[in-house]
């Protein structure tokens, strides 16, 4: 299911420096899109679902950078 695939990219996205970089690696986000295999809406609701379940703001301060990252691409 693409929401999964969306919630795994997110979970990475924050901790993997390594899948970071591969990412940069594609030339625009819709490659990086295809690539992995979701929508921009699935990736909104996956961060999304992540901003509930975080406890402070330094938690949720990470899952908004993501976002901005996301969307510089």
């Amino acid at each position: 299911m693409a929401i999964d695939r969306a919630i795994t990219f997110v979970k990475r996205a924050t901790t993997e420096i390594t899948f970071r970089k591969e990412c940069y690696n594609c030339q625009s986000r819709q490659e990086l899109i295809d690539r992995i295999g979701f929508d921009e809406v699935e990736f909104d609701d996956a961060i999304n679902m992540q901003l509930v379940k975080c406890q402070t703001y330094e938690q949720a301060e990470v899952y908004q950078q993501i976002r901005m990252w996301f969307l510089s691409l």
